[in-house]
C-alpha cells in the first residue's frame, strides 16, 4: 500500500504537542512497516524521515503553506498515485477528490473559542470542511470523539480513536542531558495559552511557596503574559522559564522534578503527564476533559478551577515520601501501556478499512 501523509506542519521549529505526536506516528509508519510512505511538505523533511518527499511548489511561508496543502497537495497525491491520504493535524483538503482521506482532529478547542484570533478563525472555517470531505476521522481519546461527534453533528461510526504513544526515549534509563535547573523544583511542561491554566498553577504555588523550598519551573514557549496576569513581583525569582528545550534536557527536567503539575482546563489527550510518569515523576493533574481517561488512577487528580485543591495536592506530594513513591510506581507502569507501536497498528487497521 502507498500511504500519503500531509506533512506540511512538520517543518516548524518548535512543534506543539499535536504536531510532535503526528511526527512520531509518521516515523512509525515509515520505519516499521512494509508500506510505501510519501510525505507532502518541506524538502527539509528528508533530514528527519527516510521517505519520499513530494514538495512541488512548496514554500516554508506559513500562509502559502496553508494554501498549498488545500490546493496543490491533492493534485500531488493523485500524481503520486497514493492509496490513501492521511492528514494528521486537522488539515484535510477542502474538496473531495479521488483518493480516500483520513483526517486526525486532536480536539475542538479552536471551535470552542480557546485559540488565538487568526488561528481560531482558520480552524473554525477549515476543519468543518475537512470533516465533511474526509472518509474517516481519527482522534486521540474517547473524550475527543464525543466532542467531535457533538460539535460537527456526525455519526460516531465515522470517528475512530487512536491513543497517542510515548517516545521510547522517556522510558529508557539513559539519554538525559543535564541543564541548569534549581536543586528542588515543581515542573510544568506545555504551552502557555489560557486553556493550559498556568496562571492558576502560579497562584497555587504562591499559596505554598513560603512552606516549601521548591522553585516553579515552566517549560515551553515563552509567554510573559503569565507575569502580567498574576502579581509575581514578590516571587518572580522563584519562577524559572527555560523556554523550549531539546528532548534530552526535557527528560532531565522530568527526571529531577519532585512533582509534575498539569492543571489544564481542556485537553484532547495530554501527553506531558504521561512523559513525566514514564520518567518516574509523581504527577498532579486536572480532573477535566480527557485527562482522567488518559491518566486513570496513576496521578493525583485535582479541580483545575480550585487554587486551594491544586496547592494542597502539590504540598501533599512534596511532603510525603510514601505518596511520591506510590505515584511514581503507578505512573511508570501506566505510562508503559502507551506505545507508538500500538498507535501505528491501530491506525493501519483504520487505513485498511478505509481502502477496502
Amino acid at each position: 500500500m502507498k500511504i500519503g501523509i500531509n506533512a506540511r506542519t512538520f517543518a516548524v521549529d518548535e512543534p506543539g504537542g499535536a504536531v510532535q505526536s503526528a511526527m512520531q506516528l509518521t516515523s512509525e509508519l515509515v520505519e516499521n512497516t512494509d508500506h510505501e510512505v510519501v510525505l507532502f511538505g518541506s524538502p527539509s523533511l528528508s533530514n528527519k524521515f527516510d521517505a519520499e518527499i513530494s514538495s512541488s511548489k512548496y514554500s516554508d511561508n506559513q500562509i502559502w503553506g496553508i494554501i498549498w496543502e488545500r490546493t496543490i497537495l491533492p493534485k500531488l497525491a493523485v500524481k503520486e498515485d497514493v492509496d490513501i491520504l492521511y492528514c494528521p493535524n486537522g488539515n484535510a483538503p477542502l474538496h473531495k477528490f479521488s483518493i480516500p482521506v483520513i483526517m486526525c482532529i486532536h480536539d475542538v478547542n479552536a471551535q470552542k473559542g480557546m485559540s488565538s484570533g487568526i488561528h481560531q478563525l482558520y480552524r473554525k472555517t477549515a476543519v468543518p470542511l475537512g470533516v465533511r470531505n474526509s472518509n474517516t476521522i481519527v482522534t486521540v481519546s474517547e473524550f475527543s470523539k464525543r466532542e467531535i461527534v457533538n460539535h460537527f453533528s456526525i455519526s460516531s461510526e465515522k470517528v475512530d480513536v487512536v491513543y497517542n504513544g510515548i517516545d521510547n526515549f522517556y522510558l529508557k534509563t539513559s539519554g538525559s542531558e543535564s541543564m541548569g535547573l534549581p536543586d528542588k523544583y515543581i515542573l510544568y511542561v506545555g504551552a502557555m495559552n489560557p486553556r493550559k491554566n498556568v496562571n492558576q498553577l502560579v497562584k497555587a504555588y504562591d499559596e505554598i511557596r513560603d512552606t516549601i523550598s521548591h522553585k516553579l519551573v515552566l517549560i515551553g514557549p515563552e509567554n510573559k503574559s503569565i507575569h502580567k496576569k498574576v502579581d509575581t513581583d514578590s516571587f518572580s525569582e522563584d519562577i524559572v522559564t527555560p523556554g523550549f528545550i531539546p528532548q534530552p534536557q526535557l527528560k532531565y527536567a522530568y527526571e529531577n522534578a519532585d512533582a509534575f503539575v498539569y492543571p489544564s482546563l481542556y485537553e484532547g489527550f495530554g501527553l506531558p503527564p504521561l512523559e513525566a510518569m514514564a520518567c518516574g515523576t509523581p504527577v498532579v493533574v486536572s480532573n477535566k476533559t480527557s485527562l482522567p481517561e488518559v491518566i486513570g488512577d496513576s496521578a493525583m487528580l485535582v479541580d483545575p478551577n480550585d487554587t486551594n485543591d491544586i496547592a494542597e495536592s502539590i504540598y501533599r506530594v512534596l511532603n510525603s515520601e510514601d505518596v511520591r513513591n506510590v505515584l511514581s510506581k503507578k505512573g511508570v507502569e501506566h505510562a508503559q501501556k502507551f506505545t507508538w507501536e500500538r498507535s501505528r497498528n491501530q491506525l493501519l487497521k483504520i487505513i485498511k478499512k478505509a481502502t477496502d
